[in-house]
């Protein structure tokens, strides 16, 4: 630009920032003292209190808590500036969550909520009889779990310090830290009503950027917007009907793979299973997801149509060729500067709509693992040599020695290059397999514990070896729609260098790389899935059944209505049992 900008904040900006980690701060602080006071009643257990709320959550909390959770910083700051880069295909990969929702409530929930289960990896041990499935699986699910929160924690710290000013390790620290602290404190009803009003915030921030957006004489009204993206072919991309999966994205492929990695988030995740297991009944956790499927919809929609309004900010400046930014995951937050900031308090808004998100995907996260760590590694080698008091807080430790770790590895994280592509990759390649063992359970009652393991493992090796391939040879680094700068649009302005498009189709990535790594990231979870499906029917041909198929009827999706046996004991014995055998897993 010809003149400089004014890119400092009104210390309004800032309050209101600091007020948001204050109220994250006090929420944790009250419902640990609540939870105190409850526990002096005496009808519930410290631990019970501490990781599932004492069971009687209320709906509404519970359901602006789910809403949060996978909505993370880095996809308020990585969806709309994909949508700027490459079209709405990602705004179709986000929605499509709303199949996996329903899949959820009446395939998976009917059989995980009757369990009473602490921890959902607990099924392995119904299901197989065998601690090590459940352990490996707990494992995967740490290692997901633990990658994807280093990043989310980075990625918007790095995103929103050159805004703020503030050192994007502070910055770090201070996400970090605050989320530990509260989440240590108040277990999950703090991380619920936390959530709960994070949710409030993220709502009001990006509604507020849309409607200031939409109002700016540089963006041009609704009908310019559209008429950008529809023009610039960003909005054609949606039905791109192409079925190879040696391709960027497809329609196809978000259909697939995308319900597949919400399955993966929503169905059979300890996150979400967690907060359904925390309600009184299947009933309501199951009109819960229901209830949010709208509110889901039209959050995921007016987060991508964000990046349909920078697009028409930065239509005839991009900033990626002016030099203003060198990643794509800033546009977002630029974006958000350049047309709040003239109004004190609302770009502290729109940060604390990014810290809301990045918080309530971390606290998450460090609750359930503390679970799944507790549960599955812990809780039976312990039986009888701790005392309930004891035992939360172990919990408590554990989810200070998550934050502590998280925070450590997001460090870490800057080496992992863009922020959105690092979590498609992932995700897609650790959903597949996660979502596979358990359909496979569900639907396939005479698989045995034989051809889940050998099919996990075969599964989740292919996945990584592709992830690795795509991850080096970045095939698809060049694919982006163009904009049309010029020097009128950036004020007479002629430093700029306009992108030129590679000399071969870079939708279908670079033709030099290897086959294996042009396979879509987005169809990683789509190819996991129907690979461990495959080889997971196979070898149970030749597998000797380890069980009887009407003993585990109740775990199967044919017997999802029927009730929980009473012989909960025959378990628990095994438990014991298999701790013995599996010392080297303790």
């Amino acid at each position: 630009m010809s003149k400089e900008k004014d890119v400092s904040l009104h210390w309004l900006d800032y309050t209101i920032f600091g007020l948001s980690i204050g109220l994250s701060l006090s929420t944790g602080v009250y419902h640990a003292i609540k939870s105190r006071i409850i526990l002096r009643r005496g009808d519930r257990t410290a631990k019970e209190e501490y990781l599932m709320g004492g069971r009687q959550l209320p709906p509404l909390p519970v359901a602006l808590s789910l809403l949060t959770t996978f909505l993370s910083g880095i996809l308020m700051l990585g969806v709309p500036a994909e949508m700027f880069q490459r079209g709405a295909q990602i705004w179709l990969n986000f929605v499509i969550g709303v199949s996996s929702s329903i899949v959820t409530c009446y395939i998976f929930l009917p059989v995980f909520h009757k369990m009473k289960s602490t921890c959902l990896h607990e099924y392995f041990i119904h299901r197989y009889n065998s601690i090590l499935i459940r352990r490996l699986f707990s494992l995967l699910f740490l290692l997901f779990t633990i990658v994807y929160m280093s990043v989310v924690l980075y990625a918007p710290s790095v995103a929103l310090s050159p805004v703020l000013q503030i050192n994007k390790w502070w910055l770090v620290l201070i996400f970090g830290c605050t989320t530990t602290l509260y989440t240590c404190l108040g277990g999950l009803k703090a991380v619920v009503w936390t959530d709960s009003l994070q949710a409030v915030i993220m709502y009001t921030g990006v509604f507020t950027l849309i409607y200031k957006g939409l109002s700016h004489p540089r963006v041009g009204g609704l009908e310019r917007v559209l008429n950008i993206a529809w023009e610039s072919g960003r909005v054609s991309e949606l039905v791109r009907m192409d079925w190879r999966i040696d391709q960027y994205n497809s329609l196809w492929i978000n259909l697939f793979s995308g319900t597949i990695v919400w399955l993966a988030s929503f169905g059979v995740n300890q996150l979400a299973i967690q907060r359904y297991a925390s309600l009184p009944s299947l009933k309501t956790a199951q009109d819960i997801i229901i209830y949010t499927l709208a509110p889901f919809t039209v959050l995921c929609s007016i987060v991508a149509f964000v990046g349909f309004i920078a697009l028409a900010y930065f239509f005839n400046c991009n900033p990626l060729e002016t030099g203003e930014i060198t990643k794509s995951d800033h546009i977002t937050i630029i974006f958000a500067r350049d047309i709040l900031q003239p109004t004190p308090g609302l770009f502290g808004l729109y940060v604390s709509c990014i810290m809301s998100a990045t918080l309530s995907t971390l606290s998450s996260g460090m609750n359930s693992m503390a679970a799944a760590i507790y549960e599955d590694f812990l809780k039976n080698s312990l039986d009888g040599k701790i005392t309930d008091t004891g035992a939360t807080r172990l919990n408590k430790l554990i989810v200070l020695l998550c934050g502590l770790t998280s925070t450590a590895l997001a460090f870490l994280a800057e080496v992992l290059g863009g922020s959105l592509r690092i979590c498609i990759s992932v995700m897609g390649a650790m959903s597949g397999p996660m979502v596979a063992i358990f359909v496979l359970a569900l639907f396939f009652p005479k698989s045995g514990s034989k051809s889940c393991l050998i099919s996990f493992f075969l599964s989740n090796l292919f996945c990584l070896i592709i992830c690795i391939a795509n991850f080096i040879q970045d095939p698809y680094h060049d694919l982006f729609l163009p904009t049309n700068t010029t020097m009128e649009g950036c004020d007479g302005n002629s430093n700029f260098t306009i992108r030129m498009m590679p000399n071969y189709n870079a939708h279908y990535g670079d033709p030099s790389t290897l086959y294996i790594s042009r396979i879509s990231t987005y169809s990683y979870a789509g190819v996991g899935f129907v690979l461990m499906i495959a080889i997971g029917w196979v070898t149970s041909l030749f597998e000797k059944s380890d069980h009887s198929v009407e003993k585990i009827r109740h775990l199967t999706f044919a017997g999802r209505n029927e009730p929980w046996p009473d012989a909960h004991h025959e378990f628990d014995h095994f438990l014991k049992e298999g701790d013995r055998k599996m010392s080297l897993f303790s």
